[in-house]
């Protein structure tokens, strides 16, 4: 959880924005108490990662997405089967373009 938060605001920050106290989130991270889950789905969202990220359960928990790239992931999900491939394939092309490579 500590990492999570760090990376994307102070512990004061969270608890302002959770509505809680910087002492509580101190004393979750440091493990004198445990951490509600409600706190955990909040921070969770608060830091666009999955609950399961946090706990450490996913299989890469060593990055995290920037709120870009979380806004992509987003509209990319609303897109249908067909304008999902068209967007790969628009995707591919900027690539080669950037890094002047070809198939």
């Amino acid at each position: 959880m500590v990492s999570v938060r760090k990376k994307k605001c102070t512990q004061y920050e969270l608890a302002e924005e959770l509505g809680i106290t910087q002492q509580e989130i101190s004393r979750y991270e440091r493990g004198e108490i445990k951490a509600p889950i409600n706190y955990i789905i909040d921070l969770a969202k608060f830091c666009n990662v999955s609950v399961d990220y946090i706990l450490g359960l996913s299989r890469d928990t060593t990055d995290m997405l920037s709120d870009e790239d979380f806004e992509l992931l987003e509209i990319y999900d609303k897109l249908d089967d067909s304008n999902k491939i068209k967007l790969k394939e628009r995707a591919a092309t900027l690539l080669e373009m950037q890094t002047g490579e070809t198939d």
